[in-house]
């Protein structure tokens, strides 16, 4: 982790040859990481808070193991004139003005200032700022940072809520939203809880979405597999709009956090549960025991899994960018990753 702290502060200072923030830069050249000047789709404003949450969680495990003053001297070092006062405070810099900024959404195709992903991220990357600023003595900033949390958290229920968390106006539903649930979260707030109505209603939608959209989703039930497979979007034609590895699993991820969440916080309301049952595709009613319910969203999580499972299991491990639509081959990109 140290030589990416290294990383970070050589890429955050050098000078932008694409004329934009270099922090929005999407791609980095190795082994000297310098900026790609290649054809990209750019600027990418998530990056700044999706680095800075990860060096704030580096930084609290050095403080925890007595090594607060390395944390002083490269990751937040009080002095502006030093790193930029550090590199987990220049990203956190540029989100103050930078998240209403025009950006490319997750997949790198269509272009908003508004995207859920981004400034999902976004906030909890300020909350997190606010947070650990004060921690380091800052009260100024950490009151810039929950200012700014602020303002982007009043954005994500009037612009992202219609009976589902949709990702934008001009791509509705979108699988990016259900990353976004995942690494977005954050529990000081509970906005958008695992359990919550809204990401229920949000599940059933996007269930219905995609189980109408493959036709291998349909072949899997016909064969008694549990789960559903998710794609990027409905209606993506990229190399045949197939449902995708990563999709499917943030949803497992999701719903093994909602068993999580249900037996550190409780069972969920009459409401929430209502839309569970529906996004669960149950005529039951959903138990109101705590582990029972926790043990059902676990199984749910495992049955997504089980269906992933049967499409990857004959390829010795490895997992493909997507799975075709008709025949449930593993196609495109190989070993994808993120």
């Amino acid at each position: 982790m140290k030589t990416f702290v290294n990383w970070v502060l050589h890429t955050q200072s050098e000078s932008d040859p694409n004329g934009q923030d270099v922090r929005t830069e999407p791609k980095f050249e190795l082994p000297n990481g310098e900026v790609f000047t290649g054809s990209w789709c750019r600027p990418q404003n998530d990056g700044p808070g999706l680095q800075a949450t990860t060096l704030m969680m580096f930084a609290d495990t050095l403080i925890a193991n007595g090594q607060s003053d390395y944390v002083k001297q490269y990751l937040w070092t009080g002095d502006s004139n030093v790193y930029y006062g550090g590199a987990i405070k220049r990203d956190l810099d540029y989100i103050v003005t930078g998240f209403t900024s025009d950006t490319c959404d997750l997949w790198e195709e269509i272009r908003s200032s508004n995207f859920f992903w981004n400034r999902y991220t976004m906030k909890k990357a300020m909350g997190m700022g606010a947070d650990f600023a004060s921690r380091m003595g800052d009260s100024s900033t950490s009151s810039s940072y929950k200012s700014v949390e602020q303002k982007i958290n009043s954005t994500l229920y009037n612009d992202h809520w219609s009976g589902y968390v949709y990702e934008s106006t001009s791509r509705t539903k979108d699988s990016a939203v259900i990353v976004g649930f995942n690494a977005g979260y954050d529990e000081n707030d509970g906005m958008y809880a695992p359990t919550s109505y809204e990401v229920a209603a949000t599940v059933s939608s996007y269930n219905t979405l995609f189980c109408n959209e493959y036709k291998v989703n349909s072949d899997d039930t016909s064969a008694g597999y549990p789960g559903v497979l998710y794609g990027r979007y409905g209606g993506d034609t990229y190399a045949g709009g197939n449902p995708w590895v990563l999709s499917t699993a943030a949803l497992a991820q999701l719903l093994y956090r909602g068993a999580i969440h249900i037996l550190d916080h409780g069972v969920p309301n009459a409401t929430a549960l209502a839309k569970w049952k529906e996004a669960f595709n149950t005529s039951k009613d959903l138990p109101t025991d705590r582990t029972a319910l926790a043990y059902l969203f676990a199984s749910a999580a495992d049955g997504v899994l089980l269906r992933l499972r049967v499409h990857v299991q004959n390829d010795g491990g490895h997992l493909a960018e997507q799975i075709d639509r008709n025949t449930g081959k593993q196609v495109s990109a190989e070993d994808l990753t993120w």
